[in-house]
């Protein structure tokens, strides 16, 4: 069973270096999570998956007692946080972007 595990594991960063492949990992996937603050950036981006597809995702920083924190939503969902306005974002993590499940005006 460790061979097994060392030889995936040394194929799957032979193939990471290629840049051919990628390799993520979620910690909790799909349990919710939530962040509190206020929305000091809502900005669009888009992300290249490595196969070819583009992925927009909305970056979100909030501030909470002098700390940032961005979380990155799938969609465009800039609507959702504009800047200056305090809340609360529960959402479920995913490998690319972060699925929003509620925002809570604080």
């Amino acid at each position: 069973m460790r061979l097994l595990l060392v030889l995936v594991v040394t194929l799957s960063l032979l193939l990471a270096g290629c840049g051919q492949v990628f390799v993520g990992f979620v910690s909790n996937p799909g349990n919710p999570m939530h962040v509190n603050g206020t929305v000091s950036m809502a900005q669009l981006e888009f992300l290249n998956d490595g196969h070819g597809t583009l992925i927009n995702f909305t970056a979100v920083t909030f501030v909470n007692a002098g700390s940032a924190t961005t979380i990155n939503f799938c969609g465009d969902l800039r609507s959702d946080f504009p800047v200056g306005r305090s809340e609360q974002a529960n959402f479920s993590t995913g490998i690319y972007c972060s699925t929003l499940i509620a925002v809570v005006i604080n």
